[in-house]
């Protein structure tokens, strides 16, 4: 009789999201990369992070806390009623989820490293879908490259949405896996507009020769 264990799947998926997790000990060679890393943990895990004021010694930043962006109480605010309203409510919600570097040596000989000193993973919250975080704002960018590529097809007559399609075929990505959408194209758009506008003739000159290095058809 053949066994077949239905759980198998499921137990390897829970063992890949326990293998990126950061453990206490855990170090870096930098800020930074401790919070590329941070950062790439927070989104495949359905949270934005965000630094926390840090703690420096003789001007150098020697310990921080990274913490999940719904940290912190909401602040209590006089509401006036002479002025209209916003019905916005406050995404904080006290979550205690957060990672804390410390820079250090481990041993005399090496250099120093940031290192993992506590990490919780305790969000009091839903989490946001896979899907829903690639349309966060912090995670939607458009490289210089990709800048360049699309005011070329700008001057070529593309409209918005045809130059999303021709970028989704020129990555071979499916409709919706770009890191950027619609209206981050149009925002790069008005940005280039109000270059113009402010008679920002050499800053835009400089830009066109830019592009035109990196494609000579620009």
């Amino acid at each position: 009789m053949l066994d077949f264990n239905l759980n198998e799947p499921l137990m390897e998926e829970e063992n890949d999201k326990q293998d990126d997790e950061p453990f206490i000990g855990q170090t870096f060679e930098s800020e930074d990369e401790t919070f590329t890393f941070y950062n790439n943990y927070a989104k495949r895990h359905g949270f934005v992070d965000r630094k926390d004021r840090s703690d420096t010694r003789k001007g150098r930043t020697i310990r921080r806390n990274i913490l999940c962006h719904r940290a912190g109480k909401q602040r209590l605010k006089v509401a006036d009623h002479f002025k209209p309203q916003r019905n916005t409510k406050s995404l904080k919600c006290d979550c205690k989820a957060h990672m804390r570097i410390t820079l250090k040596k481990s041993f005399d000989i090496f250099l120093e490293e940031w290192h993992v000193t506590k990490f919780v993973n305790l969000h009091n919250h839903s989490m946001i879908s896979l899907e829903a975080m690639r349309f966060l704002p912090t995670n939607r960018t458009i490289t210089s490259e990709d800048e360049k590529q699309i005011l070329l097809y700008k001057e070529a007559g593309l409209q918005v949405r045809q130059i999303i399609k021709v970028m989704e075929l020129q990555k071979n990505v499916k409709h919706g896996e770009l890191s950027f959408i619609d209206k981050d194209v149009r925002n790069l758009f008005d940005r280039v507009k109000r270059m113009i506008g402010a008679d920002d003739a050499k800053n835009l000159m400089e830009y066109m020769k830019s592009a035109k290095q990196e494609n000579k058809m620009f």
